[in-house]
């Protein structure tokens, strides 16, 4: 499987395409202009060979689309951010039963260690690999992984039509494009995008590729993000309204945060989750 880092100007901090190329994986780093591929050079953390400008306007969505353009029809790669910082797992993950941990409020603080177990990633890709048997089992063409490291939102294995968190993905190419009108939240926008074309996502829960997007002040201050912040939910509770909610946040004016629908039945997601498990299942 294909691997894209999707990267714009952490010339001096980008590590997703050092972890690879340190574990012998090919890759290709996407970057938007020859000027910035000159800068990743010339600070030396990324092989100029992986590099690849795409021309494409400012914005993480059309550098998608650039590299939905590079692959082939019915095609699976995996869609990574540059940052990455280490990448766990539950632990004996191939010997638990597959469905559910068992983790409630009582037990989560014991439990945590569990979910911490590092894997190379070679181990990750292998994973990769199960998750796109999981999509192709249920028709879907987009999977994920954990997005947060809290054990309450990771008890259950597999999950779906919840959002797929968009620093790593694996994507299989059909007539589907990423919207340019969300370039900040296109996550959640390719979420609400291929539940609407193809009715359903996969998450597996159970792995987590932590970045440091995550940490405090990697996307500059609110105040800084939320005229785009507004300008995007608009857009997008309006272009999906069936899939995508308006929803209170803390610290963040109302109209600027938005989270997808609950979009299928309990008896559904049941079905969903067997028909996985069972193809997922170790001999």
């Amino acid at each position: 499987m294909r691997t894209f880092i999707f990267t714009y100007n952490r010339y001096d901090s980008i590590t997703s395409s050092m972890m690879w190329e340190e574990a012998g994986l090919d890759h290709t780093v996407l970057c938007h202009t020859d000027e910035a591929a000159e800068q990743f050079t010339a600070h030396g953390r990324v092989n100029p060979d992986r590099l690849h400008v795409t021309g494409a306007p400012k914005g993480l969505a059309n550098n998608r689309n650039a590299a939905l353009d590079m692959m082939d029809d019915g095609e699976w790669a995996l869609f990574l951010v540059d940052d990455l910082k280490t990448l766990t797992e539950v632990a004996d993950y191939d010997t638990r039963p597959q469905a559910a941990l068992g983790i409630d409020m009582k037990n989560q603080r014991q439990l945590a260690p569990t979910l911490k177990q590092p894997i190379t990633p070679n181990q990750f890709m292998g994973r990769c690999d199960e998750l796109v048997t999981a999509c192709e089992t249920v028709g879907a063409k987009l999977g994920g992984f954990a997005g947060i490291d809290n054990p309450l939102f990771r008890d259950r294995h597999w999950k779906f039509n919840v959002l797929a968190d968009g620093r790593c993905w694996v994507v299989q190419k059909s007539t589907l494009r990423f919207d340019t009108g969300a370039q900040m939240i296109d996550d959640l926008c390719w979420c609400a995008q291929n539940i609407q074309r193809f009715g359903t996502i996969v998450v597996n829960q159970w792995v987590l590729p932590d970045c440091a997007r995550y940490t405090a002040g990697s996307f500059g201050s609110i105040e800084q993000r939320l005229p785009q912040k507004l300008a995007e939910a608009k857009h997008l509770v309006t272009t999906y309204p069936g899939l995508v909610r308006y929803k209170a946040k803390a610290g963040w004016p109302d109209g600027s945060h938005v989270v997808l629908r609950r979009t299928l039945k309990d008896t559904d997601r049941r079905a969903l989750e067997t028909a996985v498990l069972q193809a997922t299942a170790k001999p």
